[in-house]
C-alpha cells in the first residue's frame, strides 16, 4: 500500500478514488470488462497518455469526452485492453484440431467449415488456425473454409490484417511453418509478413462482445482463450451461452488454460484441456 501511495504522489494528474471508480464503471458498461482495484496504477498510466494527447488536465473532463466522442471511446477501450498472444499458444489445442476435430468434420463430409477466433488480438491465433488447415494431409477438395477473427481493440485488428511480425515472434515457430512468412517491402529488416494465401480464409472484424453479434453461424469451432478472465461471472456465463447457440451439435468451444465453464458446464462435454464439445 505504501508503494502505491508513493507512486500516486508523483502523478502528473490528480486521480482520485472517484475517478478510478468512474473508469471502472465506464469500461464495464462499454465493454463488459471488470477491472479490479489492483489495476489502478495500470489504468492511470495508460489513460494519462490520452490526457496528454488531448491536452486535458483532469480525468473528469476526459471521461466526459469519452461519452460524446466515438473515436475517443475506441481509444479508451484500446488503452485498457491487454493483448498477449503468440503462434501455437497452448499447442495441445492445435494437436486436437489435427488429430480429432478435422477428421471428424471430414468424416461427416461437410462442404462448409467455419471457425471463430474470438479475441484474436494481433492475429497469431487465426494465422495458426490457417497454418494447421494448410498442413492437413488427405484434405478433401472444394471445402469452403473460413475463419472469423474478432477483437474489441481496433489497433490490434489492424496489426492482424497487416500480418507483419518480428523475427523474435517467429523464433518458436517450427521450421515447416516458416515458409508462410516472407520479407516484403512493408517489413523492416527485423520483420516478416504472412503470405497472401494464408490470409485468404481469414476475415478480421471489430466486435464488442457486449453488443449484438451480426454473426449467424453455425461454427464447428469457437476459440475464445484468455478473454473470459476479463469479465465477471455473470458476463462469462452469458457469453458462453451465446457461443453455445452458435456452435453446431458436436462442435467445440476452446478456452484458455485458466478458464472454465462455471455454471454453464452442463452445456458441454469436457474432452480435453479446456476443450469442450457441445452436447446435443
Amino acid at each position: 500500500m505504501e508503494a502505491v501511495n508513493e507512486y500516486a504522489r508523483h502523478r502528473e494528474f490528480d486521480f482520485s478514488d472517484e475517478n478510478f471508480r468512474a473508469v471502472v464503471d465506464a469500461i464495464y458498461r462499454i465493454a463488459g470488462i471488470s477491472l479490479s482495484d489492483r489495476k489502478e496504477n495500470m489504468v492511470y498510466s495508460r489513460l494519462a497518455r490520452r490526457l496528454r494527447k488531448l491536452n486535458l488536465n483532469n480525468f473528469t473532463d476526459y471521461l466526459e469526452y469519452v461519452e460524446v466522442d466515438d473515436e475517443e471511446k475506441k481509444a479508451f477501450v484500446n488503452s485498457l485492453t491487454t493483448n498477449l498472444t503468440h503462434f501455437f499458444r497452448e499447442d495441445h489445442h492445435f494437436d486436437y484440431l489435427t488429430e480429432t476435430l478435422f477428421p471428424d468434420i471430414f468424416a461427416r463430409k461437410l462442404s462448409r467449415i467455419r471457425f471463430w477466433s474470438a479475441g484474436c488480438s494481433t492475429g497469431e491465433e487465426p494465422y495458426t488456425l490457417a497454418m494447421v488447415w494448410e498442413h492437413l494431409k488427405n484434405k478433401p477438395a472444394n471445402i469452403d473454409f473460413k475463419i472469423l477473427a474478432t477483437d474489441l481493440d481496433t489497433n490490434v485488428l489492424e496489426a492482424g490484417r497487416q500480418g507483419i511480425y518480428s523475427v523474435d515472434k517467429l523464433a518458436p515457430v517450427d521450421e515447416q511453418y516458416l515458409r508462410w512468412f516472407k520479407q516484403t517491402s512493408q517489413c523492416t529488416p527485423n520483420q516478416k509478413q504472412v503470405s497472401k494465401l494464408l490470409k485468404k480464409p481469414i476475415h478480421f472484424k471489430q466486435l464488442n462482445l457486449m453488443d449484438e453479434w451480426p454473426i449467424s453461424g453455425p461454427f464447428q469451432l469457437i476459440i475464445c482463450r484468455n478473454v473470459l478472465i476479463y469479465f465477471d461471472k455473470k458476463t462469462q456465463e452469458k457469453l458462453i451461452r451465446r457461443y453455445h447457440s452458435l456452435i453446431e451439435p458436436g462442435g467445440c468451444l476452446i478456452l484458455g488454460h485458466s478458464e472454465s465453464l462455471g455454471a454453464t458446464r452442463g452445456l458441454f462435454e469436457n474432452i480435453g484441456k479446456t476443450i469442450f464439445r457441445k452436447i446435443g
